[in-house]
């Protein structure tokens, strides 16, 4: 397949958002995500939809040609190259005033598109972004696990302290489900494609805070993730995500990055927790396969085993990224002694 490969049934008229999805070998949950689009109250004249598949090899393809008559849509394939440099390929290809990123695994209340135009009416100022809600899907609501991440640990979202109207710094900036001006991005700086995933948002959101980047919570711009994680697949993210954050540590020394990148004391952590790792995960893992053999037998979490299960969560995920951080920074440093 070629590195570019384009297909449009949009109108001429310029729309006044774009949609950006960027996918990566998720064809069915695509297919749900696309479908929610199709029932937006912003008239399909005001938004387009372009589709950046990174490299996959499902049905992606078909799957978004079978929305080309349903919706003003545009699809571009690119070779494997990582979440930063397909939102940039989407950003580049997109002809709206504003530009929301919207996850693959995250489907679209009715009003979602209208309710991120709107607000965008009332902060016209280029710097002015719009941060909008994402919950738990109804089908997942009740996992432990999910529960945990976006609600108590906040690991994946972080809404529990938020206000419908607050205006937020460049650290509420978060990929797939904000949107900007597309103005500010091609002035002040797109995402950089050294971050293949995680901290491209807030690394690019740091930078945009220079030029005065402010965010707006809309709770009424409602969003719902389908996916389900497992416990090693979580994992597995966390430790990516700390080898994102070492890296943003890197490129911005500030204080304020290693802070929020946790790589300031990712030494001592580690030197506490490194040996024990192992141990941590596994018991972890342990307590959240009994708390879903327990919720799939049709009995409930009584509250000690519930706090008992988070805190073995909060171990694990933190020692998780910890680690990605540790192992990030060697090797860095190997990359450096052969220079």
């Amino acid at each position: 397949m070629p590195d570019s490969l384009l297909r449009t049934s949009r109108s001429s008229v310029k729309p006044v958002l774009s949609v950006v999805i960027c996918t990566y070998n998720r064809a069915p949950l695509l297919d749900r995500v696309l479908d929610s689009l199709c029932r937006q109250t912003l008239p399909l004249r005001d938004f387009e939809v372009v589709i950046i598949n990174d490299g996959s090899i499902d049905d992606t393809e078909a799957v978004s040609a079978s929305y080309a008559s349903k919706l003003p849509l545009r699809y571009i394939y690119q070779r494997n190259a990582g979440l930063a440099s397909a939102k940039n390929h989407g950003l580049f290809a997109s002809r709206g005033d504003v530009v929301l990123f919207l996850n693959d695994d995250d489907i679209a209340g009715e009003a979602l598109l209208e309710e991120h135009v709107k607000t965008h009416a009332a902060f016209p100022a280029d710097n002015y972004a719009v941060l909008g809600y994402t919950a738990l899907d109804q089908d997942i609501s009740d996992n432990p696990l999910m529960h945990f991440i976006t609600e108590v640990g906040c690991f994946l979202f972080s809404y529990p302290s938020l206000k419908h109207g607050d205006i937020l710094d460049y650290t509420y900036f978060w990929g797939g489900r904000s949107s900007c001006k597309r103005s500010l991005l091609l002035e002040f700086g797109v995402f950089n494609p050294v971050f293949r995933f995680g901290a491209e948002d807030i690394e690019l959101g740091y930078r945009l805070s220079k030029q005065g980047l402010r965010v707006v919570y809309n709770e009424h711009a409602v969003s719902h993730t389908i996916r389900k994680i497992d416990f090693d697949g979580f994992c597995h993210r966390l430790e990516r995500q700390g080898a994102s954050n070492y890296v943003f540590s890197q490129l911005h020394p500030e204080p304020e990055i290693q802070h929020w990148s946790e790589v300031a004391d990712s030494e001592r952590n580690w030197s506490m927790l490194g040996g024990h790792y192992r141990a941590i995960v596994k018991s972890a893992r342990h307590l959240d396969s009994m708390a879903n053999l327990k919720l799939a037998s049709g009995l409930n979490l009584d509250e000690e085993m519930r706090n008992l299960l988070y805190r073995a969560y909060w171990a694990a995920f933190k020692a998780c990224k910890i680690k990605g951080i540790m192992k990030k920074k060697a090797a860095f440093a190997m990359l450096t002694e052969h220079k």
